[in-house]
């Protein structure tokens, strides 16, 4: 658990803009020391002679509907009860800074 410090867990949270405090932190190396410990024994399974899947069922999974367009309406009724629309479009003010 060196390698995942309190300083490696704060500098990974300043760099996607979080601000963690202490008892954070040691929660989330708690955490993170439990999910080391779940990975270690997924890696001990013996998967010598299983077959890979890419599905987790047997047969084909044909049983979604085709696409169909149903209640369609204008443009402009769809832009009616906008607050602000530009260019047919609705407007909406920029939430990130």
């Amino acid at each position: 658990m060196e390698e995942f410090s309190a300083e490696y867990f704060k500098k990974l949270a300043h760099d996607i803009m979080f601000d963690l405090n202490d008892e954070e932190v040691s929660e989330l190396q708690e955490e993170f020391k439990v999910l080391l410990q779940q990975i270690e024994l997924l890696d001990g399974i013996d998967t010598e002679g299983v077959e890979e899947m890419i599905y987790p069922f047997e047969a084909e999974t044909t049983f979604l509907r085709e696409d169909s367009v149903d209640n369609v309406i204008s443009q402009e009724a769809a832009l009616l009860n906008v607050k602000s629309a530009k260019a047919g479009h609705v407007h909406v003010p920029k939430v990130v800074k």
